[in-house]
């Protein structure tokens, strides 16, 4: 689909939609989004080559001479990747939807080729239809051994065998249609009793895992193949749909993601994760309805396009003027990783050696790419910290990663990035402090660049007046090292870098 012409003229909306639609943004694409209609950057992104994991990760593991693919050597194409591909919303939507349609190394085990291959449909569906992408997760190996619907076959009385029920409930309770009944504007249904009123039964996950046997094998890139001795071919009945008896696996597999995807609740329930995951964890009903209403339609009588959906996403007029969140606090606290991809794109860090290698990514941060430790991802959508934010009735997932501990590990790691650049030994990472040297005399031009660099063209001026009074006043101009890695903590280690919150 194309997109209507959007022009914004206002750097802080720029930044803005740059810190939510990648990893962070670069001076230089702020200097383009000055000369290029919104829709024309979109377009971009999507023609832009698509940077599949596992090819690279073989590549790494080559390399590195390792007998096989590792974590350390997985992540760090991940790593790779967020802060150097040029297909910045692409990997920056496989990352919302890994974090939705949930496959993690905890529970695959060391299968490391696998979970990149499983990565790479993340990828390749980024910006295809949410149907065609439900298939492929249903049948990809990775996700198989995860939810164990691999090897799910048929009942069996005589060895009190039933069907696997684990990836039939987090079918719908995770990736499509969730827990409660919602109504056409997207708001939860009640009964007489004003309770919510369930979106399925213990018997719909019954008859829906039926539905899934039969699908077998399987193998790092290559996806399950159904067997059709182990499936049930008997008549079905899922969320009130009649499934025929004597369907082949495929069949009754297509059948019930047909149902799932065409529920009422799936607009609702998929536009809201994402949103959450880009823009806003708190929108407004009406951005809500607006965003399901691009999954339902993209304009040319399309269902589930995603690109449509990105695109009401991160262009709404309510986001543009920062008025997309219920409350006066717009925004969403960045979880550590997306912190962690803004502070190294905004230095330029890059690996010294020929592959790029991370270690103790969950130690640092809490989070890592497939590493959640369960299929609710790395928080709950609906989590609320005690205090203000729940007293609000407001949510903040990302703040269940912030714990104590978890606070010193990201600044210590805040910390080693900014030593990077006295990194010389391969696979450490590293950037170049000379720019920022060359204007530590000048407090002016320092937080010009560091407002440049860091916050594309948007900081606030409370941190602007606290770098000025550190340059000025507090750390003497006879140590340029010190000078330039004590603003960056500074900067780095502020509300505003913590906090994705901008307000036009």
């Amino acid at each position: 689909m194309s997109h209507p012409s959007l022009k914004l003229t206002h750097q802080h909306q720029m930044a803005a939609l740059l810190y939510r639609a990648t990893f962070g943004p670069q001076i230089n694409e702020i200097k383009t989004f000055f000369d290029l209609d919104i829709s024309q950057w979109f377009e971009a992104q999507y023609n832009a080559p698509a940077s599949y994991h596992l090819p690279q990760l073989r590549q790494a593991l080559l390399l590195s001479n390792k007998p096989k693919a590792t974590t350390n050597l997985r992540v760090g194409v991940w790593w790779q990747y967020a802060l150097t591909g040029e297909d910045q919303l692409r990997q920056r939507m496989a990352y919302a939807l890994s974090q939705i349609l949930v496959v993690s190394s905890v529970g695959v085990g060391n299968r490391h080729e696998e979970l990149a291959a499983y990565y790479d449909l993340l990828i390749q569906h980024s910006f295809g239809n949410f149907r065609d992408l439900l298939k492929s997760i249903t049948i990809n190996t990775a996700m198989g051994r995860y939810l164990t619907l691999r090897r799910s076959a048929k009942a069996n009385p005589k060895n009190n065998t039933f069907p696997d029920e684990n990836y039939a409930r987090e079918l719908m309770q995770l990736f499509t249609i969730g827990l409660w009944k919602l109504g056409s504007d997207g708001k939860p249904l009640v009964d007489h009793n004003d309770n919510n009123i369930p979106a399925y039964s213990q018997n719909d996950v019954q008859e829906l895992a039926r539905a899934l046997t039969g699908w077998q094998g399987g193998h790092n890139e290559y996806p399950m193949e159904p067997r059709e001795q182990d499936h049930d071919t008997d008549q079905k009945m899922i969320l009130d749909h009649y499934f025929a008896a004597g369907q082949t696996t495929e069949q009754d597999l297509d059948q019930a993601l047909d149902v799932l995807f065409n529920h009422q609740n799936t607009p609702f329930f998929i536009a809201n994760l994402l949103i959450k995951r880009f823009v806003t964890s708190n929108p407004t009903q009406q951005y809500l309805c607006r965003v399901a209403q691009a999954f339902i339609d993209n304009g040319n009588g399309v269902r589930g396009d995603l690109k449509s959906v990105l695109w009401a996403i991160l262009t709404d007029h309510a986001v543009l003027k920062g008025q997309a969140s219920s409350h006066s606090h717009n925004g969403l606290l960045k979880e550590p990783i997306l912190m962690a991809a803004n502070q190294a794109r905004a230095l330029n860090v890059t690996s010294l050696g020929d592959y790029w290698e991370v270690t103790n990514n969950v130690r640092h941060f809490g989070q890592g790419p497939l590493q959640s430790e369960t299929v609710f991802n790395f928080y709950l959508p609906d989590f609320a910290p005690q205090g203000e934010i729940s007293s609000n009735n407001l949510t903040s997932p990302e703040f269940s990663l912030l714990t104590n501990h978890q606070m010193l590990s990201i600044h210590n790691r805040i910390c080693a990035v900014i030593d990077g650049y006295r990194a010389t030994k391969p696979q450490q990472w590293f950037y170049n402090i000379n720019p920022f040297i060359a204007v530590h005399h000048d407090p002016f031009a320092f937080v010009d660049l560091i407002n440049d660099r860091i916050f594309a063209g948007a900081i606030s001026t409370s941190l602007r007046n606290q770098l000025m009074d550190l340059l000025v006043n507090k750390i003497p101009t006879k140590s340029p090292p010190r000078r330039v890695e004590t603003a960056l903590y500074t900067a780095f280690t502020s509300p505003e870098f913590f906090c994705q919150e901008f307000n036009a």
